[in-house]
């Protein structure tokens, strides 16, 4: 999102016209990504037959998804969210350079078959993502950080759409899935009261971006509260794409999870393009004066500049710095970390939490 627009020239033009600017561009994508709207991938995208048993591989995903589902399409997981509001549970596995996907009747079904007790981390991506390029990300994450993933993805763009167009039907659907993560994370809350094996390891939640939209509502309308404190070791508010007004007030009620980090970097180019376009600032830019008590703020800015996304190795992109990758690999395993530990953190001279430098 945003990357070409240059910041100090938009400040100088009114909201308007910058608006006006954008909204009569497509949502331009570089030649070295000229595939990422294409339907060629799903040539490699198997949907197995039901009751069909998986193969056991070292790359297994678990994928809860509310988009339009078509089994006898080639390109079966659409770019909408299911009329009929149904949700769909699917098990992922990376075997001979395809991927066949297995429908699940539940989460717990697919962590049986996964037979491998790994930290788990529910994963909620923002902006930008086809189920292609979701279950990429969450493959991504699972390979580099040795964990179970299980992503909740939504539809968050459409091909047909340009950039504000896109910008805000990803806003509108992170928000409609709310509801959707609220029923796989109360799913996943009565397997750990049954007190089931594969609940008996550190849990993180986690979501980037846009996807943070999804978790303040939830906090914000107390669904929070129908699950059993302390579900989750960390949740992970990172770069947050959400306003920062008030947060305090839905971040500091909720009991979700034992211990709350929220991320952000002042200079993140995509999160200043989403406070023009919203004329809000955005609690992944800085979480201002008014911080929630159950909260640490951890401050990117040193590691990564105007950059976005930072936990991931992504191909084209820089390589993560070894403090982020170390770091991350804490908190995605639920660990808690030490921020006395002066060669990862120098705490922000009057200012709000810990550089991680």
């Amino acid at each position: 999102m945003f990357t070409n627009l240059p910041i100090k020239a938009a400040r100088t033009l009114p909201i308007v016209v910058i608006t006006i600017l954008l909204s009569s561009c497509r949502l331009l994508v570089p030649s070295k990504y000229k595939n990422y709207f294409s339907d060629e991938v799903w040539d490699n995208i198997i949907l197995a037959k039901p009751n069909e048993i998986p193969s056991i591989t070292d790359s297994m995903v678990i994928i809860r998804s509310n988009r339009d589902f078509y089994p006898y399409r080639k390109k079966f997981l659409g770019d909408r969210i299911d009329s009929s509001g149904s949700d769909r549970t699917f098990l992922v596995v990376a075997e001979n350079s395809k991927w066949i996907v297995y429908p699940l009747p539940d989460v717990s079904f697919g962590v049986s078959l996964i037979q491998k007790k790994q930290n788990l981390v529910v994963y909620v991506e923002g902006m930008g993502k086809n189920f292609f390029h979701a279950t990429n990300r969450a493959f991504g994450m699972s390979s580099q950080y040795k964990v179970l993933i299980v992503m909740m993805d939504y539809p968050s763009i459409d091909p047909e759409f340009g950039l504000i167009k896109n910008f805000r039907f990803a806003r509108r659907n992170s928000y409609a899935t709310a509801p959707s993560l609220i029923n796989l994370l109360k799913e996943m809350n009565l397997d750990k009261q049954a007190g089931k094996e594969w609940t008996k390891t550190n849990w993180t939640l986690f979501h980037h971006s846009m996807g943070n939209i999804m978790l303040k509502r939830i906090l914000k309308e107390r669904s929070d509260t129908i699950l059993t404190p302390g579900l989750f070791n960390l949740v992970v508010l990172n770069a947050a794409c959400t306003e920062r007004k008030h947060h305090k007030v839905w971040l500091e009620k909720s009991k979700l999870g034992k211990n709350f980090l929220v991320h952000y970097n002042k200079d993140d180019r995509q999160l200043k393009g989403a406070g023009l376009l919203t004329l809000k600032k955005q609690l992944g830019s800085k979480p201002g004066k008014h911080l929630a008590p159950n909260a640490v703020y951890i401050d990117f800015n040193p590691l990564v500049g105007p950059r976005h996304s930072t936990f991931a190795e992504i191909p084209l992109r820089p390589p993560l710095h070894p403090h982020a990758r170390r770091y991350f690999n804490y908190i995605l395993n639920g660990l808690y970390p030490d921020y006395k530990n002066e060669e990862l953190f120098l705490p922000v001279r009057k200012g709000t939490g810990y550089y991680l430098k």
